[in-house]
């Protein structure tokens, strides 16, 4: 459970990659007195940034969260940062293409 301590530290269980265990993310933002829902909504972004943020990269939901609990977002997440400080880019992974519908689904081009 994530513990704050007087000098502003916090004890939490990490990763084996070095990050915050996503529960103890969400525990830090309670005790606080707030939810994942009130600090996406209240830095104005979308509802689901900052859960979003516990699952992978989300700069904007890992600043909120950060912000909240008075840390940097490489605290809480070190694997997202090169050792310099910088962040590592977000790959981002090509879909299959869907297939062409059949054609029993495809719509006609033009009305009958």
């Amino acid at each position: 459970m994530a513990i704050r301590h007087p000098n502003g530290r916090w004890t939490v269980e990490r990763l084996p990659n070095g990050d915050w265990h996503p529960e103890e993310i969400k525990s830090a933002v309670r005790k606080r007195g707030s939810t994942l829902y009130d600090l996406s909504r209240d830095a104005g972004l979308p509802e689901h940034a900052c859960r979003s943020a516990l699952r992978g990269p989300n700069f904007e939901g890992e600043f909120a969260i950060a912000e909240f609990l008075s840390l940097s977002p490489r605290e809480i997440w070190p694997s997202r940062f090169r050792s310099d400080g910088g962040r590592i880019p977000q790959v981002r992974h090509r879909t299959k293409a869907r297939p062409t519908p059949s054609a029993g689904h495809r719509q006609n081009a033009s009305a009958s």
